[in-house]
C-alpha cells in the first residue's frame, strides 16, 4: 500500500487578517480614502504627514484628525 506524505497535501490558506494597532490603522486609512473628495488623496495623505511631523501625532491619531477635518467639511487643496 502507498502512502503519501502529509506534507504533500496544502493546507488551506485564511486570509489575514490584521489584529490590534495594525488593524486600527487599516481600519482608519479605509475611512479616510472613502471620505477622500475624488482627486484628492494625495493631498489627504499630505496633510496626515504633516500633522504626524508638526504635531508629533502618531500615525493612528493623524489619520483619525484628518478624518474629522474632512467630516467637518474641510476640503483639502489639490496637488499638483
Amino acid at each position: 500500500m502507498d502512502v503519501e506524505p502529509v506534507g504533500s497535501i496544502p493546507a488551506p490558506r485564511r486570509p489575514v487578517q490584521p489584529l490590534g494597532v495594525t488593524a486600527e490603522l487599516a481600519d482608519a486609512r479605509a475611512k479616510l480614502r472613502e471620505a477622500a473628495p475624488s482627486g484628492r488623496w494625495d493631498a489627504v495623505l499630505a496633510e496626515v504627514q504633516r500633522l504626524q511631523h508638526d504635531e508629533h501625532l502618531s500615525p493612528l491619531a493623524a489619520l483619525q484628525a484628518v478624518y474629522a477635518r474632512l467630516a467637518a467639511g474641510w476640503v483639502p487643496p489639490l496637488s499638483r
